[in-house]
């Protein structure tokens, strides 16, 4: 019997390990260009986001955008955009990746509440549909397609 790991491997994915918090989310290791950060994976969020406070952690060169972010707890709130970024998750990248930027304070406020670290940012449906995402819930794996299948 093949398993999901081999059988995704033979279509050309990568795995990468999830951390399951206390409040249920999801949290992966990225990195934009080439500086490490942690993530909420967030199947709900239509864009991949970093907090406005680590735009020089991860060297972003951003711009004043007319989007406005809001959430299902939140009003809207002022974004920036950084485009020409390099997204690494596990073996799998994107070239030339946007993110959006927006104040994560009440995300991370939140988090520290539930006594959990907070975020960098907010990996999305941007990615998780430009790396045809498998969230493996059961054991705690992201699968993202890096190649063609031989």
């Amino acid at each position: 019997m093949t398993t999901l790991y081999k059988h995704l491997f033979s279509k050309g994915y990568c795995r990468v390990r999830l951390t399951l918090i206390n409040t249920n989310h999801f949290l992966v290791e990225a990195h934009i260009n080439k500086k490490s950060g942690v993530f909420i994976l967030d199947t709900g969020a239509s864009a991949t986001c970093v907090d406005l406070e680590h735009i020089k952690h991860f060297d972003l060169n951003s711009q004043p955008s007319d989007e406005k972010a809001s959430s299902a707890s939140t009003t809207e709130m002022h974004t920036e955009m950084a485009t020409q970024n390099h997204l690494m998750i596990g073996k799998w990248f994107a070239k030339n990746k946007s993110v959006v930027l927006f104040d994560m304070q009440a995300v991370n406020e939140a988090l520290k509440l539930q006594e959990n670290k907070p975020v960098h940012g907010i990996i999305g449906a941007d990615v998780l549909k430009s790396g045809q995402a498998i969230i493996d819930y059961k054991n705690h794996w992201l699968y993202l397609k890096t190649k063609t299948a031989s």
